[in-house]
């Protein structure tokens, strides 16, 4: 029976330090989104082209990764190392260089009697 009870009080012991480990990885994430949210302010701002849509197709497949190239790239911009603001491209071909491929929307539009038509418009005519 003894054994049982220090089975029970080892368990409490365990999960008590588990709920503690939580409570302060929760109470720190909040400040760590403040300082993101900083750096992607900063980040945006510098944008340009289609760098934002790059962005957010780089945060919906690799929500980690960019967020670490974010805070990179805006640190730098910080310091005074990167003064010419970043184009889709040229943040297309950084993830490509990386080894992570950005799946971006493409459409071809054509500009017809006043407007922009797509292709699949067009070929229905």
């Amino acid at each position: 029976m003894d054994e049982n009870i220090e089975l029970k009080l080892l368990r409490l012991k365990k999960m008590k330090q588990m709920l503690s480990s939580t409570i302060t990885q929760d109470t720190k994430h909040p400040k760590e989104e403040v300082e993101f949210e900083k750096y992607l302010r900063i980040f945006k701002e510098n944008l340009i082209d289609r760098g934002e849509e790059v962005l957010e197709a780089a945060m919906r497949e690799y929500p980690d990764i960019t967020k670490k190239i974010v805070v990179l790239i805006a640190q730098k911009i910080i310091e005074g190392k990167l003064t010419e603001k970043i184009s889709g491209a040229d943040l297309l071909r950084l993830f490509e260089n990386l080894g992570l491929h950005i799946h971006l929307e493409t459409r071809i539009r054509f500009y017809k009697h006043g407007e922009y038509k797509s292709l699949s418009d067009l070929l229905r005519e």
